[in-house]
């Protein structure tokens, strides 16, 4: 993007346009967030009806995150080439799509295949719309942005849990799929009309009215328009930067950084993907389970944006291995409360924020303990380490349940690997702190 283009937006208050435009990505991650969490709250009727067992439901909510995880190798990049509101439309077509496929599928191996279907197009969501909002949004709000669309996740799942809650029992679960699936294509025809296209995009691939399309936006955004496409002044990554990471510079903190966001996804995934069948294979009902699985959704929704305003007190660092010790903390209470479902629903939210804020502090930290010609490469790489934990997750739990291992003995278990996290973050802290020049961005 043009350099005074850019500083523009980075350093102006942000129009009521600005926001409008975060407001939007950041339903449109609710609806990432209520496609992919809608399998979690259904988990247990589609069980019954399809007669399978924990690990085959563990596979399924799996089966999201591999698609999610290929969308956002394969399928974002072409944002890039087709542009990206384009990409988003695209992507919101294969979810809605997918959804309602899901809601008449008959057998596992068709919602094996829908579900991978789904995550292609959540990957591809996910991921432009954090891009778009840090460009829409100035300087001083970009972490605000970013925290706002990561508590619409947890709104979406949420969401979710209300479909299920107040219709599974009247409709089954087909109809929460397809109704997840109309909201999902309402969103696309929203979208359609209202999300605006990248304005870097417009400046450096320069699509047929580029510079009117360019000044269209300038003016909602309350700025002065231009004669000409200025040129875009590319940020190219170091050269090598992936072999980089594993240099002898960097090796110590990309491995621990790598073991931190696995941990971290892989019990993120397991407390926001698998509460409601954990909970019901407890021994409680299926009502109960939905209820504790929405409150973790609940607490989720303001995780983010807590940790976002303890890191302005007592910084990154301190704040994220402070989530992740409460994080551990709140998963034994959660176990050993659990005769009281009052109990269980509050450090559900418990989970839930904590988790919630853990996973956003951590993308955080990958973004700020590396130089700045290879933070995209070291975000990426990192964020493809994590899903693996994320992927193996609920597949873990479903073989382990199956195993006879007492469902609510699983959090204890689990409770572990926040600390496993805590650690790596931990000598991380202490490594960064003899780097000053990037101990500064993380104080």
């Amino acid at each position: 993007m043009s350099i005074d283009i850019k500083a523009a937006i980075e350093n102006k208050a942000m129009s009521r346009y600005q926001w409008a435009v975060v407001t939007l990505l950041a339903v449109l991650f609710l609806i990432d967030g209520l496609d992919f969490m809608i399998m979690t709250f259904v988990a247990n009727s589609v069980a019954q009806d399809l007669a399978l067992t924990s690990t085959q439901v563990g596979l399924l909510i799996s089966m999201g995150l591999i698609g999610m995880t290929v969308g956002s190798i394969f399928i974002s990049p072409l944002a890039d080439k087709i542009g990206r509101r384009n990409l988003i439309l695209i992507s919101l077509v294969i979810c809605f799509t997918s959804m309602f496929g899901s809601g008449i599928a008959n057998t596992m191996n068709e919602l094996l295949a829908l579900r991978f279907i789904s995550g292609l197009g959540l990957g591809g969501i996910s991921t432009v719309c954090m891009v778009l909002a840090s460009e829409y949004s100035s300087k001083k709000n970009k972490g605000l942005s970013v925290a706002i669309l990561s508590a619409c996740y947890g709104a979406g799942g949420f969401l979710g849990g209300m479909l299920t809650k107040y219709y599974i029992n009247d409709f089954g679960w087909r109809y929460i799929f397809i109704a997840a699936g109309v909201i999902t294509l309402v969103m696309f025809f929203v979208s359609l009309k209202a999300l605006p296209e990248s304005i870097e995009y417009l400046m450096y691939k320069k699509p047929k009215n580029a510079l009117q399309r360019l000044n269209h936006l300038l003016n909602k955004m309350e700025m002065d328009t231009v004669q000409n496409l200025p040129e875009l002044e590319l940020k190219t990554e170091a050269k090598g930067s992936f072999k980089l990471l594993l240099s002898g510079q960097y090796i110590r903190q990309t491995v621990l950084l790598w073991f931190a966001m696995f941990f971290i996804l892989f019990g993120f995934y397991f407390i926001l993907g698998f509460t409601p069948k954990i909970i019901a294979a407890s021994g409680l009902s299926n009502e109960q389970s939905i209820q504790i699985g929405m409150m973790v959704s609940l607490g989720a929704i303001v995780g983010s944006i807590i940790l976002g305003v303890l890191t302005t007190k007592i910084g990154l660092f301190k704040s994220l291995m402070a989530f992740l010790i409460c994080n551990a903390i709140s998963m034994i209470c959660f176990v050993a409360l659990s005769n009281v479902l009052t109990f269980m629903i509050v450090f559900g939210i418990a989970l839930g924020m904590f988790v919630a804020g853990s996973l956003a502090g951590t993308y955080s930290t990958t973004m700020n303990v590396y130089d700045a010609n290879m933070r995209s490469t070291g975000l990426g790489v990192a964020t493809g380490v994590g899903r693996f934990g994320g992927i193996s997750s609920p597949i873990t739990a479903g073989y382990l349940l199956d195993q006879g291992i007492p469902a609510l003995t699983l959090y204890g278990y689990f409770a572990l690997i926040f600390v496993f996290a805590a650690l790596a973050i931990f000598v991380l802290y202490r490594l960064i702190n003899r780097q000053p020049h990037l101990a500064a961005q993380t104080s």
